[in-house]
This record gives structure tokens, C-alpha cells and sequence, in this order.
């Protein structure tokens, strides 16, 4: 059985020189494409890339593959479209093999180039990047019942989503020292030393660049240039803006929570760390192949406040999950003589409500934080956004709001009856995508605003109230 990360990104190994070839995203713009799959994404870490995998109840060696920006699962477009192109639109898994929008895929892995083909059940066709030069170029279909051994368009790499990490764009780095690192000059060159007790100080504020395959570039703010291994101690001298140089690039691996990590440098795949030797003390070098106390970086944000606005959520992309009905409230009503009788029963309940604010990219690391929000809620299975929140939040922190509500349900008792009245509801889970703009109070003063659309919101609320009665003869 062919094992696949919980969470992937797909990049494909078709071999053509005058395609350009991205990774597979989901197509959000509106257009005649939307909800299409295409190989256009310039960066792995983007809320359009990222795609759940989940395993098949009726057999362990076959996935459903669900897109977690709009929450739809990967099926045909249509039953008589003969293209078959795979769109994200199926609202929940259908694994009856026999039916035209059956989500289940087989995942078949090539050892020769270290890369899956997924062949779509219904029609036995291998899923590929559709050579086209028409809207639907370079989107997914299913194309044929056999390999594609010559362009490779069917091969995908499959990348763990959960083991990219993505870096605040200003950030300083704390050791183990409890010292910031900061831009220094030793020996006439750029260093990088752990020797500041200020997150305030200007030399501490680091930039970052994220590449389109998640590694990252980090500039000195201070010395205004990009970090760059030389031979093995990490300066502040390259001006080269390009991902060409591997001394000027790092891969951040996750070491603890959202806000401690390790860099390794690719130039020679060692982790940098903490190190004092050759007269310098506590400088920046790719000294280590493992992870070991020194090369722990704590990250902060030289961020004073932060201010969330203009959300705007987008209910039709939303997923509602974990529903189950419960027992909110009971009561009941006793009547003894031999004419009918209306009573009205009072039925009282603890009402339990959860909110959450999240991105699915982007990490803010413990920043005073505004926010100015709707509340996403569950009516009628459907998402609806209702009442509004104003005020400081902590991202990602839930709130919850519980209340006692009292409810009066009139019910008519037969004679020598008792009547046992539940009131029912439905408690659900929802995640909801939302678009933001982000304004950042840098310690320096200056202003920095983004435009943002990785927002996620989660959840928990109770709908579709419902009484239910019973009866049984009065004792």
C-alpha cells in the first residue's frame, strides 16, 4: 500500500522546454476555468497549493484527494464531458467505483522518478497536465488508461505540505544564549553575532524572501545585503537578488510550536548554529548536520501592533464537518385528568459557541492584534455570516461564548398521559476561507500593509433546533 503525507502540494515532471510549468493549484479567479486544477502556481506555499489526502473507507490502497482552500474533492467535471477534466467541486466523498463522480484515486508510485500517478477509478485513466494551448493548458485531466513514459505530463511529485514552513517577512532570531542575533562587523566583515538583549535594536530586524519552492533568503536590515555562507560563518555581503547561489539559501525545517526553528544551508546542507571558535564568539555558522541546542531559532516579530480589517469570507468555499445531533434540554408534562390539557413546558439549555481566527500560510508570532470581523455561523446547514467583533484578539486563540437560554415549548397532554418533550439540535464544525488586510506597526515606526488570502476561520456552533415528543401513561 502506497503511503502519502496527510497533506501535499503536487509539482509535475513533464518534460517540455517551452511550457511553463507551476505547481498544481486551485483556479480561484472567475473565470471559465474556476475550480479547474492547473499547474500555474509560482510558489509551493500559497492557500491554493495545499491538498488534503484522505484515506478510502472501502479500500485502504485507493485516496480521495480534497482541495483545502474551497474544502471540494477532486472529481469529473461532468458525465458526458469526454475530455474528462478534474475539477475541485465534489462536496463530499462518492466511493461507489460505478458512479461518473466517484472521488476515489489510485496512487501508483514510480521508483525510476521518484514520483506518483494517480489514475481516477471510474474512467481506469491516469490523471496528467493537459497539453493544450486553449484556457484548460497545463490543467489536470484524465487522460489515459496507460503510463505516459514519454512526456511524463502524468508524474507528479508529491511534497509534504506539513514539513514546509513559512517566516514572518521581518523577524529577529533568538538563540540559546537568550541573546538576538545581530548584524555585526568582525574583522571587517558582515557578521552575525548572538549579542543583543534588544529586540528594539536595529541591528536585529532580519528580512525575509520566500522562494517559490519554500526555501527561504534572508536579508540584514542593518547592512542592507543577503546573508551568505563564507566559508562556513554566515556574513551580510551578497547584493545578489537572484535564487541562484545555494550559500544564499536556507531551508527552515520546524523545531517547536510556530515559533522555533532550525535553518539549514543548502551550499553545504549543514544547519547554522550558535558557535564560538577561530576568535569570534557567538557568530552565525553552518557548523552541524543535526539539530542540536544551538541552532534552535526562536523567532519574534519586531511588530509593535497589527490590525486585521476588511475580511471578507467566502461561505460558498466553506466545509461543514463533525455534525451530530444532541439532546440540548428535556421536560415534561403530567396530565391526571380525563379531558385534554395544554401546558407550556419551560425548557432551559447551555447554549456554546467557538470562534477562531487563523491563517493557513502566513505566521504572526504573538503580536498585539485589532481585529474587525464577522462571525461565520452555522444556519440551516449553511454558512452565514452574522454579527460582528471588534477589538483586541490573539491570533488563532479561540473564544468561546456560553450562554443559558430558556425556551417555552406548548404542548396539549391526552388525559392520564404523560408528555416527554427534548428539544434536538445539531452541532456542527465549519472552516471558512477569508480574504484580509493586514496593517503592521514595525518597532521602527514604519508602516507596512499586505493584502492577504490565506485566512481561515473555525467554528463550532449549534442549528436546525428541532422538539421531540413522546408520550407514555401518567403513573
Amino acid at each position: 500500500m502506497v503511503q502519502l503525507p496527510r497533506y501535499v502540494a503536487f509539482k509535475s515532471k513533464l518534460k517540455n522546454d517551452y511550457r511553463k510549468i507551476g505547481y498544481l493549484r486551485y483556479v480561484n479567479e472567475d473565470s471559465e476555468i474556476k475550480t479547474y486544477l492547473q499547474y500555474s502556481g509560482e510558489a509551493v506555499l500559497s492557500p491554493y497549493t495545499k491538498f488534503e489526502v484522505e484515506r478510502s473507507k472501502c479500500d485502504l490502497s485507493l485516496v480521495n484527494i480534497r482541495c483545502c482552500y474551497n474544502n471540494k474533492y477532486w472529481v469529473s467535471l461532468s458525465e458526458t464531458n469526454y475530455t474528462h477534466p478534474t475539477v475541485a467541486r465534489a462536496e463530499k466523498p462518492e466511493e461507489d467505483k460505478s458512479k461518473w463522480n466517484c472521488t476515489l484515486f489510485q496512487p501508483v508510485y514510480d521508483s525510476s522518478h521518484q514520483a506518483f500517478r494517480f489514475r481516477h477509478v471510474f474512467t481506469g485513466y491516469f490523471v496528467a497536465l493537459w497539453q493544450v494551448g486553449f484556457a484548460e493548458g497545463n490543467c489536470l485531466r484524465a487522460s489515459f488508461p496507460y503510463p505516459d513514459d514519454c512526456s511524463l505530463g502524468d508524474l507528479n511529485t508529491v511534497i509534504d505540505y506539513e514539513a514546509l514552513v513559512s517566516i514572518p517577512k521581518y523577524v529577529a532570531f533568538k538563540g540559546d544564549n537568550d541573546c538576538y542575533l545581530s548584524s555585526r562587523w568582525i574583522e571587517g566583515h558582515e557578521y552575525h553575532q548572538f549579542s543583543s538583549s534588544d529586540l528594539g535594536d536595529s541591528r536585529v530586524r532580519m528580512e525575509t524572501f520566500i522562494t517559490k519552492d519554500g526555501n527561504i533568503r534572508i536579508k540584514s536590515n542593518y547592512f542592507g545585503k543577503f546573508w551568505r555562507r563564507s566559508p562556513n560563518w554566515i556574513w551580510a555581503d551578497s547584493t545578489d537578488t537572484s535564487t541562484n547561489n545555494p550559500d544564499t539559501l536556507f531551508c527552515p525545517t520546524k523545531v517547536d510550536n510556530n515559533n522555533v526553528i532550525a535553518l539549514r544551508n543548502l551550499g553545504n546542507n549543514n544547519f547554522i548554529k550558535r558557535l564560538t571558535t577561530e576568535g569570534k564568539t557567538s557568530c552565525l555558522n553552518a557548523a552541524t548536520d543535526s539539530i542540536d541546542a544551538y541552532s534552535r531559532l526562536q523567532m519574534e516579530e519586531p511588530v509593535l501592533e497589527r490590525e486585521i480589517y476588511n475580511i471578507n469570507f467566502h461561505p460558498a468555499d466553506s466545509r461543514i464537518y463533525d455534525q451530530t445531533v444532541l439532546v440540548m434540554a428535556t421536560g415534561n408534562g403530567t396530565n391526571r385528568t380525563e379531558v385534554p390539557n395544554t401546558m407550556n413546558l419551560n425548557l432551559s439549555y447551555i447554549e456554546t459557541e467557538s470562534s477562531a481566527w487563523s491563517s493557513s500560510i502566513s505566521i504572526k508570532l504573538g503580536v498585539k492584534t485589532t481585529i474587525q470581523t464577522g462571525i461565520p455561523r452555522i444556519v440551516d446547514g449553511k454558512v452565514e455570516v452574522s454579527s460582528e467583533l471588534t477589538g483586541s484578539y490573539q491570533w488563532g486563540k479561540t473564544i468561546t461564548k456560553t450562554q443559558t437560554v430558556g425556551s417555552t415549548y406548548q404542548v396539549t397532554v391526552p388525559p392520564k398521559t404523560t408528555v416527554i418533550v427534548s428539544l434536538l439540535a445539531t452541532t456542527g464544525k465549519c472552516d471558512v476561507p477569508y480574504s484580509y488586510s493586514q496593517r503592521d506597526t514595525l518597532i521602527n515606526g514604519e508602516i507596512k500593509y499586505y493584502e492577504m488570502d490565506d485566512g481561515v476561520y473555525h467554528g463550532v456552533n449549534n442549528y436546525n433546533f428541532t422538539y421531540e415528543t413522546k408520550s407514555k401513561p401518567a403513573s
